[in-house]
């Protein structure tokens, strides 16, 4: 099988060759750095490139949106506003103003501005949300990367920031919380404009290079649970997301996927009336437990639930996680095992390779890990 095939494969519940094995999501950078001194090779100095040194099945995206971007083309510029001392303050491509250390270090930046705070903002940047805008979903980098897909079998699909992302990206979270209650108007108008967005992207994408998938990212779940209410969520999300889903299944688009952080056990059910199969990535430390999910949804994909913080400790504690949860999961199908969030730089470089021999190892493989 290809990788495409094959991750296709497990996300119908479907038996593939062996299971896509994609055992991580991604890499602190202080990660990568630590393991140069632990004898990974200078050239892997990203996370593409690890995927490729530690030979993961991977997918590509054709972003237009993220954690950082909230589907806005052109992009705002991004530039440092002011320095002081080891911070500055900086505008991202979203047009969010935030704090951060000035020597890159892995922290969450403090917010200070969103870019819309009232419906005139919003009015001021809606063009950057036309899907036909020229170089929007035909560009040199994508025609690149539809071509590597074709060379490597690999799975493209579309990576975009889900509603409540959306919201969240251009109105800031104190503002949003109150938006729902204040300017409801304003949050169904953005809603209305994502999905259009969504919508047109998706049937240009999936006309001229065939993605399959397409990934919302939403972060819309602390530990404790999700940051807004079921009621809210349908109200709010579910309509334009159901529109969204239909009109992509509609173009031959099978798969959709969403991440979220934290406890989004409330959420789950409600992904999967909109039209989601897949969730990602389970944090365990939220109280996530994977094989308490799939026997409460057993048709919706998992991406993820393994425990990262275990990494850090010895061989015996990652055997354990390993073979308490990912044997039972591959049984159930529609599983890919991944640790539940990116790799902290606590974990040794041997302890990660022994974790991937782990998951590739013959006591695994009987059961459809290789």
């Amino acid at each position: 099988m290809t990788m495409a095939e094959r991750l296709h494969a497990v996300l119908r519940f479907e038996q593939p060759d062996r299971p896509f094995f994609f055992p991580t999501i991604g890499f602190w950078a202080e990660t990568i750095q630590r393991w140069h001194g632990e004898g990974l090779p200078a050239f892997v100095f990203h996370d593409v490139p690890a995927f490729l040194y530690f030979d993961f099945d991977h997918w590509l995206p054709f972003l237009i949106g993220d954690h950082e971007l909230p589907n806005l083309f052109p992009p705002f510029a991004p530039r440092v506003l002011e320095k002081k001392g080891k911070y500055e303050i900086f505008r991202d491509h979203g047009g969010k103003i935030y704090k951060r250390f000035r020597d890159g270090s892995s922290s969450i930046p403090q917010f200070l501005e969103a870019p819309v705070k009232t419906m005139d903002d919003y009015r001021a940047l809606r063009w950057r949300l036309d899907p036909g805008f020229p170089g929007r979903c035909a560009n040199p980098v994508f025609d690149l990367m539809a071509a590597y897909c074709k060379l490597r079998g690999a799975p493209g699909g579309m990576m975009v920031s889900g509603l409540f992302g959306f919201h969240r990206h251009l109105l800031g979270v104190e503002t949003l919380m109150t938006a729902y209650y204040d300017t409801p108007d304003m949050l169904h108008a953005m809603g209305r404009d994502w999905a259009r967005l969504c919508k047109g992207c998706i049937r240009r994408l999936r006309k001229r290079y065939g993605i399959t998938l397409v990934n919302f990212w939403e972060d819309m779940c602390f530990r404790s649970g999700p940051m807004i209410s079921p009621r809210t969520f349908r109200e709010f999300m579910t309509p334009y997301y159901k529109e969204v889903i239909s009109d992509a299944r509609d173009q031959g688009v099978e798969f959709f996927w969403v991440d979220t952080d934290g406890d989004c056990s409330l959420v789950i059910p409600l992904f999967e009336e909109a039209g989601v199969n897949l969730l990602y990535p389970f944090e365990a430390q939220a109280g996530m437990d994977i094989v308490k999910v799939r026997a409460d949804h057993p048709r919706m994909a998992i991406l993820g639930g393994l425990d990262k913080r275990v990494l850090a400790k010895d061989r015996a504690a990652i055997e354990e996680e390993v073979m308490s949860k990912v044997p039972a999961m591959l049984k159930s199908g529609g599983y890919i095992a991944a640790l539940d969030h990116t790799v902290p730089p606590d974990v040794p470089l041997e302890n990660f390779k022994f974790y991937l021999e782990l998951l590739k190892s013959r006591e695994l493989a009987g059961r459809g890990i290789a």
